[in-house]
Order: structure tokens, then sequence, then C-alpha cells
């Protein structure tokens, strides 16, 4: 999906939508002032790009939002764009307290901090978060926002992909790590259960990368050790291969299949190096303080939900067990360097 607004002037709005459906009929919904009611209008006018490149059957992908399809338009302090089909909301009218910013935060976890990214929505006039929901091109075309300056944009994307928008067009990039035990526990509890609890969070996409492993850990009870060490070191290789170091395999992979070696560390400490604000995970409470410090906001409107012990407690099994050290190999050393750098930085002051 392609989309972008170019002009807003009050009176009308200027913008395209090029829907994923190459013969899709394009419409935006359109909403004022935060009415349950919204309005549906069809995109109308020719756009040469859409339909030379391929992009469009027809190229009538354009529109233009006014008085007369909308009425009350011209006046609302509140207008709302989005498309029918995925609900994304790809225009905000501007507000006074927008923050002029076009901020990413990539998110690590595979259970996503949606409640940072919520407590800093209102903040921004483009929003949104879990984009790994979508598509290549919709993400694309979200980092490329050029007419609106106050952007937020957070998921759990592989970097190398869209490095080439990032670092023309995102101001601020941010990005938390933790203890990768403590994330191999998360996602064995999520995928142990996921046949059982459908967590909506998990997108169509991983629920085919991950089937072998929701299919062999299922019903496994992670509060047993015995139990978990069993199903660790019995597992197949192509199996449990599939949960190897994710944090270096999102900073350096191209795609998810392509599993973090141990000479992509240098790259993924390279590319950490760049983000403007890093977290190791070391403390719950940073993160969401730094981001609050960094974005001019004041100390506790960013939200955090702390670690649980549960997930702790199993971390704890799994590092007594050689195969999940061997799996996280190239996380860990990873770990160790960052630890390293921050003791002598400590060291330093």
């Amino acid at each position: 999906m392609n989309f972008s607004v170019h002009q807003d002037t009050g009176a009308e709005i200027h913008g395209y939508l090029v829907p994923d459906g190459f013969s899709t009929k394009p419409k935006v919904v359109v909403r004022i002032n935060g009415s349950i009611e919204t309005i549906e209008v069809a995109c109308w006018l020719y756009v040469e790009g859409a339909y030379a490149q391929g992009l469009h059957e027809t190229g009538n992908v354009a529109f233009v939002l006014n008085e007369q399809n909308v009425p009350g338009i011209s006046s609302a302090p509140s207008v709302e764009i989005s498309d029918p089909e995925t609900g994304l909301v790809f225009y905000r009218r501007a507000s006074p307290g927008n923050i002029s910013k076009k901020v990413l935060r990539v998110e690590t976890s595979y259970v996503p901090h949606s409640e940072i990214d919520l407590s800093l929505k209102h903040h921004f006039q483009f929003f949104e978060h879990r984009v790994e929901r979508y598509g290549f091109e919709t993400v694309r075309q979200m980092l490329e926002i050029l007419h609106q300056p106050s952007i937020y944009i957070a998921g759990r994307i592989l970097l190398k992909n869209f490095r080439v928008y990032i670092d023309y067009n995102i101001d601020v990039t941010m990005v938390g790590l933790r203890d990768p035990f403590y994330e191999l526990a998360l996602r064995l509890i999520i995928f142990s259960r996921y046949s059982q609890h459908k967590f909506a969070f998990v997108p169509e996409r991983d629920k085919t990368i991950f089937a072998p492993v929701i299919g062999y850990f299922n019903g496994l009870d992670t509060r047993d050790a015995s139990a978990v060490r069993r199903a660790i070191r019995q597992a197949p290789k192509d199996t449990i291969g599939v949960l190897s170091s994710p944090f270096t395999q999102q900073l350096v992979a191209s795609n998810p299949s392509e599993p973090a070696r141990l000479d992509s560390v240098v790259s993924a400490l390279d590319t950490l190096s760049q983000f403007t604000l890093f977290d190791s995970g070391q403390d719950d409470s940073t993160y969401a303080r730094n981001i609050a410090e960094l974005l001019g906001l004041q100390e506790g409107a960013v939200r955090m939900k702390p670690q649980l012990e549960a997930v702790h407690q199993l971390a704890d099994i799994l590092r007594e067990i050689s195969t999940a050290a061997h799996l996280l190999e190239s996380d860990l050393i990873l770990f160790h360097f960052i630890q390293k750098a921050q003791l002598r930085a400590m060291r330093s002051v």
C-alpha cells in the first residue's frame, strides 16, 4: 500500500491511496472531530506514476476532500483519513501540541511494549505501532512520509531492509534490548500457548515462520524444569533453530528466515551504535525515562510495564541448558560486548 497527503489548506486536503490490490478501487474513510460516524470517499483522480509503474490498474488513486464531499472539514480541528481495508490511519490534521520530530522505535521484544507507544500517540501527527503487521511497501511508505513533520513509528522490523529510508528521513531512532535468555523464555511461553490463546500480536507471517515451534512446544509446561530441559534437548535442529539469536538477526538480516551468524555480531554492534537512544534493559524504568527526556516530555509521561517474574524463572532454567546457550550464541556475545562497554563507561565517569 502506498499513500500520501501532500496538502492540507484547511478548506481542502489533497492526497492519494494506492491499495494492495492491483484492481481494487481505492476509497478513503474520513472521520472529523472524533465522530463515531465516518464518510467514505472514492478516489477518482488519475495519477500517472501509479499507472505507469504498474501499481494500479486504472491509476485513479488520488482524492481531494472539501466541504462538498466531507461537510465540516474546513473548520474541523481533528481530521483522520484511513484505509478501509487495513484500518491504517495514514493522515491526521496537525495540532499545535505535536512534537516536530520523525521518530522510529524499533521493537525487539516479541510481546510488544505497546504501552510505550500508546502513551506517546497524542504527541504526534502520524502514529502507528506494531508495524510488523504490515507489508514491506506499507512500512517503507510510513518511513518516507515527507509532508508531515511529526511522525512516530514503532515495530519489530528487520533494520537492514529499511536502513536507507531511516537514514534520510527519520530524525530519532530508539531501541531497547534485554537478557537474551529472558527473550527466549518469553517466546517459548507465547508459542507453547499459542494454539490455545491465539495472541493478537502474533502477525500472520509469524504463524508460518514459527509454525514448527508452535507445533513442537504446544502445551509445554514452562514451569516444569525437567519438561523444559527435555523439550529443548530433543527438539529437531530445524525447528528450534528458528528461535536462534533474534536480536542479532533483527539488526543484520534481510529476511526472517536468515539465521544470525557469529560474524554478524560486529555488524549488529555497528547498527546499535547508530541509534539515537539505546537501552540495554538493565532497569525497567530507564528506557521509558530516557525516551521522555529525549522527546522533551515530563518524567512519567512514557509508561513501560516491568518484566515478568514467571518469564525470569523460565529464563533461569534455560540458562542451565547448553542447547539454549548455543542457540543464543550470537546474542550472548552481542550482550557481552554491550555490558562490557557500559562497564567501561561507568568507570570513566
